[in-house]
């Protein structure tokens, strides 16, 4: 069951009103009614110190980002289905996109900057907010209602902003852009990919990651995580705590075979240090890692 769905299912929001601030704001704006759904018990607005009370089992992936404050409105119809729409204010366009990034599995809906459907739930982003629309009931007889609430929201997030400007630095050439994340803290890294049970890249919340996967027409293909660090001490010091425990035995240009999973290869340049698992070959776990090779940030 995916991360947004679960969350709805099973940690039931509690029917409280709460003063909110610029989220609370497009309440007038958003239809109280869908087809046969009807707008169902109070708005509500969650914030960062309230955000507990409505998803106490999931908060912690959303307060991860610059998350701002999030509104709620359930729909139902007369057979209690119930849709539940949250939009989130993320703080930026950047933290947007992180949120939706990290869990992607669905088919593009063509809703807002980048979407997703699957049954029972609609995500997509637009600007600073993350939307999700979550189905309890019956998800079949809900998808036109779905989708057409998330085709009314979006219009109303505008205008567009631009993805974090770390995915700037990924090499074009055999991303999956599906598959392609960006988050702040180890929890984050370690739903993407498994690095470690310790924190050896030394993530927090003021580092910026982007993990991406690569399939290249040669055949070639592997994994690629880059981080930017407020300074470039600490890239080198989580360079060289990599390779102490992931990389022993790397060689001189801080690559090595890492069994049957391929190579592996860490190097910095300034402030940021990419980290290359899974690749190929080391010719071609180079090429990834070279994409720090430009000024950097």
């Amino acid at each position: 069951m995916r991360l947004a769905r679960s969350l709805m299912v099973l940690f039931a929001p509690l029917m409280i009103v709460l003063a909110g601030g610029p989220v609370e704001k497009l309440s007038p704006q958003i239809p109280k009614q869908v087809f046969d759904w009807k707008a169902s018990g109070p708005d509500r607005v969650f914030d960062r110190k309230t955000l507990y009370d409505y998803m106490d089992g999931g908060a912690e992936v959303y307060l991860a980002f610059d998350f701002r404050e999030v509104f709620v409105r359930t729909y139902a119809d007369a057979e209690e289905n119930e849709l539940a729409l949250d939009i989130y204010d993320m703080g930026s366009p950047a933290e947007a996109f992180g949120i939706f990034s990290c869990d992607r599995q669905d088919p593009e809906a063509g809703i807002g900057q980048g979407s997703e459907y699957g049954p029972g739930l609609l995500r997509f982003w637009r600007g600073s907010h993350f939307v999700s629309i979550t189905v309890s009931g019956n998800e079949d007889k809900a998808e036109q209602a779905v989708l057409a609430l998330g085709k009314a929201v979006a219009p109303l997030l505008g205008p567009d902003g631009a993805p974090p400007e770390m995915v700037k630095l990924l090499p074009a050439e055999g991303l999956r852009a599906a598959k392609t994340a960006y988050f702040h803290d180890n929890v984050h890294l370690g739903n993407r990919y498994f690095v470690s049970s310790e924190n050896v890249l030394d993530l927090d919340p003021r580092t910026e990651c982007v993990f991406a996967e690569y399939a290249a027409a040669s055949g070639d293909s592997g994994k690629l995580l880059l981080v930017r660090y407020p300074d470039a001490g600490r890239a080198s010091a989580a360079a060289a705590s990599f390779l102490k425990s992931v990389l022993p035995a790397a060689d001189a240009d801080g690559a090595a075979r890492t069994g049957d999973k391929g190579w592996s290869m860490v190097t910095t340049r300034g402030a940021v240090l990419a980290a290359v698992f899974e690749a190929t070959s080391k010719a071609f776990a180079a090429r990834l890692a070279a994409s720090i090779t430009g000024p950097p940030k």
